[in-house]
């Protein structure tokens, strides 16, 4: 799934409250985070930051070129400053592309897929009253807006994999009180209060 936002400041309403269901449910999910972390694990972390650094290389050697383009376009901003805007920046349909961005991750994060094989989900106008809790194989894409999380809860991937979010802006958050929280299509959970980090993970991989 990929959640494609639309407003200038993130709200998002309290999710709905229904039974909970049984500890097996969070066991088995956990279980299976276990197994994702092994699945991810760098056996050479030296060969992953030795890829990142010739990704970057190139990128600033492609710098001037992708700046030239973009001077000729309307389309996105004036100048790349990072490696992964030099890969979709010069795109000048990137718009109606964005599934593209999943090609763009390097470093450790190289493979996140997030929500490419997904639906399109637009969100306009939220308010974060709990935590938002983002679960496995999910884009949050907020390019081409200037959407903001501020004065409210933060993000928590927890037990999930295989998550992008890009370009979006998270200050100011707050603690919430925690209570029960969807984190799941089908599971509703009771959570503790939550800290001040703008995006918490919790055994999750490929983010």
């Amino acid at each position: 799934m990929m959640m494609v936002f639309q407003a200038h400041q993130a709200r998002v309403p309290l999710f709905g409250v229904v039974a909970c269901r049984s500890y097996p449910i969070k066991r088995a999910r956990e279980l299976e985070a276990i197994e994702n972390l092994d699945k991810a694990y760098h056996p050479n972390p030296e060969k992953v930051v030795c890829h990142y650094n010739v990704h970057f290389s190139r990128t600033m050697l492609e710098f001037f070129i992708t700046k030239s383009v973009l001077a000729k376009s309307k389309k996105g901003p004036d100048e790349v400053t990072n490696p992964i805007g030099s890969c979709w920046r010069c795109d000048s349909d990137w718009e109606k592309n964005r599934k593209n961005l999943v090609n763009c991750a390097p470093g450790f994060a190289r493979g996140t897929t997030g929500g490419k094989g997904g639906e399109f989900y637009v969100v306009h106008a939220i308010k974060l009253e709990q935590e938002l809790i983002v679960t496995s194989d999910k884009t949050i894409d907020v390019r081409g807006t200037n959407m903001e999380i501020r004065n409210a809860t933060g993000i928590t991937v927890q037990f999930a994999k295989n998550v992008i979010i890009h370009v979006l802006h998270i200050h100011q958050i707050i603690p919430a009180k925690g209570g029960k929280i969807k984190d799941g299509e089908k599971h509703l959970g009771l959570r503790s209060a939550s800290d001040v980090d703008r995006i918490f993970l919790f055994r999750a991989t490929n983010i």
